[in-house]
């Protein structure tokens, strides 16, 4: 049996991250694979993904958001790594210096979900397109994502690197656009690894809080802070808190939310009445729990744009005149096309590992 190597962006505090990967793990596992997660560990991912502790404070603006997160983002990784471990088979541990040393453990890499092909957020960092691996082996990329494209001058080596893979699914219509040109093999898109699997499965994360009552939620917002405002106004007209997924400073007209394991955060979503979303897992989460949500598009527009147009939700977009109208979601027919997308997806998945 092929061992293969699942490479993405998991060492995270980032929860939409977390969760791709425990999707497309469990996928592939499902599959009857032997499967483990590639421990990766990336120079700007780790600088990305910091919980901000007091020695890596260069100013007294750090010393504060130290001061203020840093308890957070600890239990957050905490669990989250206690969470990997419990559910998944991890490697031993990797870096961009010995990263080539996987070629003795592995026969298949399997590239994908989340944004690995974004150079702006790896810095960079080839090994994401699997630059490290051996000419002999096989290449597959589910589902990965670009976000922002790459800039003329980093394309040839986008080329000469995504070029050597055997299978090639990205996330949003755009970026197999983008990557069409650069190579011979066939591009298709696929969902978002989360997607492979529907309410039920992602419900099992879902605890009961202490009290229940209708809320609206939101999780990110832009930087002018329109997705927060528009939550608020629509809290105070449909008399319902806002609460808000929060780690800095509260927002007045809205209640703080911290969770720091993945079932908390599942959960805000399972039970809220309307979410507001400048994330796209925030949006995906509320559509597969069926709740009224507003999205704002504001960064790695592609992402959004393109769910938004398979599933018809565009009067979604939280716009002034589209809270206004609150027109429903036709969830018969989103939920007929997330089931025709994963159906598709998981074929493919099939096709590229078995």
């Amino acid at each position: 049996m092929d061992r293969i190597g699942l490479l993405t962006i998991h060492d995270t505090i980032n929860f939409g991250s977390q969760l791709q990967t425990y999707g497309l793990y469990k996928a592939v596992e499902s599959l009857g694979c032997n499967v483990k997660l590639i421990d990766y560990k990336c120079d700007a991912i780790a600088a990305r993904e910091s919980t901000l502790p007091l020695r890596e404070a260069k100013n007294i603006k750090d010393v504060v958001k130290s001061l203020i997160l840093h308890g957070n983002l600890e239990k957050r990784k905490k669990n989250f790594h206690q969470f990997m471990v419990s559910h998944m088979s991890i490697s031993q541990e990797y870096n961009k210096n010995t990263i080539a040393d996987a070629n003795d453990n592995f026969d298949t890499f399997l590239v994908g979900s989340d944004i690995v092909w974004g150079l702006n957020i790896t810095g960079s960092d080839f090994n994401y397109m699997v630059e490290f691996a051996d000419d002999e082996k096989k290449k597959v990329s589910f589902s990965s994502s670009v976000g922002t494209k790459w800039s003329t001058e980093d394309e040839w080596k986008v080329q000469e690197c995504l070029s050597r893979f055997d299978q090639i699914a990205v996330r949003e219509s755009e970026a197999a656009e983008w990557i069409k040109p650069l190579v011979t093999t066939e591009v298709e898109v696929t969902c978002d690894p989360t997607m492979l699997w529907n309410r039920d499965f992602w419900g099992k994360l879902v605890h009961k809080p202490n009290k229940l009552e209708k809320y609206v939620l939101v999780y990110m917002s832009d930087p002018e802070n329109v997705c927060v405002k528009r939550a608020i106004e629509y809290g105070k007209r449909h008399k319902m808190p806002v609460y808000y997924i929060n780690y800095r400073a509260p927002v007045y007209g809205t209640v703080d939310k911290r969770p720091v394991s993945l079932e908390e955060w599942v959960s805000l979503f399972y039970y809220a009445d309307v979410v507001f979303s400048a994330s796209y897992h925030g949006l995906l989460y509320s559509l597969y729990f069926e709740k009224k949500v507003f999205y704002f598009n504001w960064t790695n527009k592609s992402r959004m744009n393109s769910l938004a147009n398979k599933l018809s939700i565009e009067n979604r977009e939280g716009t002034l005149e589209n809270i206004e109208k609150d027109e429903p979601i036709h969830y018969d027919v989103v939920n007929q096309r997330l089931d025709a997308m994963r159906s598709n997806s998981w074929e493919i998945l099939k096709r590229m590992l078995i």
